[in-house]
């Protein structure tokens, strides 16, 4: 169906705007099932299209009803442009689309069974779409970080490179499920005691997406942007309890003029004009509460790397006791990056409290071999699944304390709690595979003189079939 927009519109725009269709649809279901008398303006927007008639008086036609209706979305998506003063967006021009590919566009949303479905496959379609730096956390890696970070009601969550907003969304989610949201919404669709929702981002059309995504799960959400956040914090008054960030790996240019280096405070040490990654570190941290917690994820050669800035500043973050614990996990889960990363995990405090745990972990270190946890879902992509993203998280909640929780204790081959000078005289290398010792080797079962019997009778069943197709084929070549 978006072929039939391909001249009219770039494939990113097209996927906004159907998804602005669906968010339109949406929000007309809503109205038309709670039957609104007054303020249904979707539940017209949407008849005005699906009759394929003039927007308002002096329309001309399908097209323009599309150009405005999309506006319109939009807008209402943000709720009211007073609650995001800090977010500037240009709307797609839809100019070009004729009126036969709108009422191909419209008709297709409308006769869609699920719209939600639809909305979720045209961000699954975005993903594939999305080039180099510019992709969204696939949806079992932001499982794993809300996991791991177990956001609570009525915290701040921030995410300076949002996206689409999935981590946002599924804090919300998270919440939800551990029963801290109440069950009817209150105005501008957020709901009590939810958390919190921040983000920032320097893409356009992922602000854009995000937008539709948080207006189609009916959340209050604060964007800001399109802008670099490590340029231009939008949010720089604030701080929150848990920060999670996906950012671009290995971001060079980002500061080619030298501008935010000299001109901000770096308490861990300047990173490198080409590569950001320990400035994404740094701000993660920034933004933290003093009690705030943070998960950050980075290519796996940031944990071990001896170049001279990147090191000295991991190794003032271990120094410092902000780096709680780091988690190795295989390649092919990020979209366009092929080598392996880790999730780097941030706290300002590490004795015990209500959102870390019980156990006094100070001047202590986890790390976590995930790197065989893993499985392939599709042809060069691979998806952490859920029950290995369950022991993840278990393992770091177990070392912390958190209640409900087994004690920890150190498994060969998967985990080991290490002290600051182990990792110091380790010159700060903090690559769990290079910590882990390998699994203990497997004794011989009780059964083995069974299963060897077992294994030799197949054997030599095996060489009589061998025999006997080899005379076959003798018999055979004889014939000829």
């Amino acid at each position: 169906m978006l072929d039939a927009l391909s001249e009219a519109l770039a494939p990113q725009d097209a996927l906004l705007t159907v998804m602005a269709l669906v968010l339109l649809r949406c929000e007309a279901d809503r109205e038309a099932a709670e039957e609104w008398d007054d303020g249904a303006q979707a539940r017209e927007a949407w008849r005005a299209l699906r009759r394929g008639g003039r927007w308002r008086e002096g329309g001309n036609g399908l097209a323009e009803a599309l150009q405005q209706g999309l506006a319109h979305v939009l807008h209402r998506g943000l709720r009211s442009q007073e609650k995001n003063p800090r977010l500037r967006l240009d709307l797609p021009n839809l100019g070009g689309v004729r009126d036969h590919e709108a009422e191909l566009l419209v008709g297709w949303v409308a006769r869609a069974e699920d719209p939600k479905v639809l909305f979720d496959a045209c961000l699954n379609q975005a993903q594939t779409l999305s080039k180099g730096g510019d992709y969204y956390t696939p949806q079992d890696v932001t499982h794993l970080f809300i996991a791991l970070m177990e956001p609570a009601e009525g915290e701040a969550v921030y995410d300076p490179v949002c996206g689409s907003g999935g981590f946002l969304l599924r804090a919300r989610e998270y919440v939800a499920a551990q029963g801290g949201l109440a069950d009817e919404p209150a105005l501008y669709g957020q709901l009590a005691d939810e958390p919190a929702l921040y983000g920032q981002d320097a893409s356009r059309l992922a602000l854009l997406t995000a937008v539709l995504n948080f207006a189609v799960h009916k959340a209050d959400v604060f964007l800001a942007g399109p802008t670099s956040t490590l340029a231009d914090d939008r949010f720089s008054d604030l701080t929150f309890d848990v920060v999670v960030a996906n950012p671009p790996f290995n971001q060079s240019g980002w500061d080619e003029h030298g501008f935010l280096r000299e001109g901000l405070f770096w308490p861990y040490g300047l990173p490198p004009a080409g590569n950001a990654n320990f400035a994404w570190a740094q701000h993660v941290l920034r933004k933290m509460t003093p009690t705030g917690r943070g998960a950050l994820l980075l290519p796996t050669g940031a944990a071990s790397t001896t170049k001279g800035a990147e090191s000295h500043i991991r190794a003032a973050l271990v120094d410092d006791d902000v780096l709680s614990g780091v988690v190795e996990l295989p390649a092919g889960l990020i979209p366009h990056v092929r080598n392996p990363v880790s999730l780097w995990l941030f706290s300002k405090t590490k004795k015990p409290n209500r959102t870390w745990g019980q156990n006094d972990r100070s001047g202590q270190f986890l790390v976590i071999d995930a790197r065989d946890s893993a499985k392939n879902v599709k042809r060069g992509r691979r998806a952490v699944p859920e029950e290995e993203r369950e022991r993840i998280a278990a393992t770091f909640a177990a070392w912390r304390g958190a209640p409900g929780h087994a004690s920890y204790e150190d498994v060969p081959g998967w985990c080991r709690s290490l002290s600051r000078d182990e990792i110091a005289e380790a010159e700060y290398d903090v690559l769990p595979s290079h910590h882990v010792a390998p699994p203990l080797a497997e004794s011989a079962l009780p059964d083995a003189p069974e299963r060897a019997a077992d294994l030799t009778a197949e054997l030599l069943g095996l060489f009589e079939t061998s025999r006997r197709l080899e005379d076959e084929l003798r018999d055979l070549l004889g014939e000829l």
